[in-house]
């Protein structure tokens, strides 16, 4: 039986870092929401952009259902062999109630201020956030697809401040490793 954690947070919150130290320390093998949308964009040959990111999983849930995008996800991660299963960019409820369906599931919500992930999302350029301005910024966040992110705080099993460094927030998931027992039970594993 695998691990599925999944990991809620605004734009540049810091979901990217603890996906990696979860790979890269525990073997976990991650599954974004994102990646999902990149492919049909990639296949529209379209640029896999934030404003065109958020388009199309507006016009999917609008026209296939809420859940179309957690559908797909839990048939991927049902295909999975892996021990240890990250989710990557959790935004709605169903994409919850889809964690919450596997027996081991642990929800983390990643918190830092609005001035401290703009300066990240504009330093690492992703999704051409390079030239985002912080009116540009504060509007996205607003966007439909980042409305019901906060909210989700309330039903996540733990919230993560990352307001520090890289060196606090990795503590912050090594700790929810142990006290979840995950770090013990995948050594067990091998």
């Amino acid at each position: 039986m695998s691990y599925v954690i999944g990991l809620v947070g605004r734009i540049g919150s810091g979901k990217t870092v603890v996906s990696k130290h979860l790979q890269e320390k525990y073997g976990g093998r991650e599954y974004r929401f994102s990646q999902i949308l990149e492919d049909i964009l990639k296949r529209l040959h379209l640029p896999a952009d934030r404003s065109n990111l958020q388009k199309l999983g507006a016009c999917l849930r609008r026209d296939f259902g809420d859940d179309v995008i957690s559908r797909v996800m839990r048939k991927d991660i049902e295909n999975s062999k892996s021990k240890l299963l990250i989710v990557d960019g959790i935004r709605y409820a169903s994409e919850v109630e889809m964690i919450r369906s596997f027996k081991k599931n642990v929800l983390i919500f990643i918190t830092a201020s609005p001035d401290i992930r703009y300066a990240r999302c504009v330093e690492r350029g992703k999704r051409g956030e390079d030239n985002l301005t912080y009116k540009e910024f504060l509007r996205n966040e607003r966007a439909e697809t980042e409305r019901w992110i906060n909210s989700l705080s309330n039903i996540s099993d733990y919230i993560v401040d990352n307001n520090s460094t890289k060196e606090d927030l990795i503590n912050q998931i090594n700790r929810i490793m142990r006290n979840e027992g995950i770090d013990n039970a995948l050594e067990e594993q091998g």
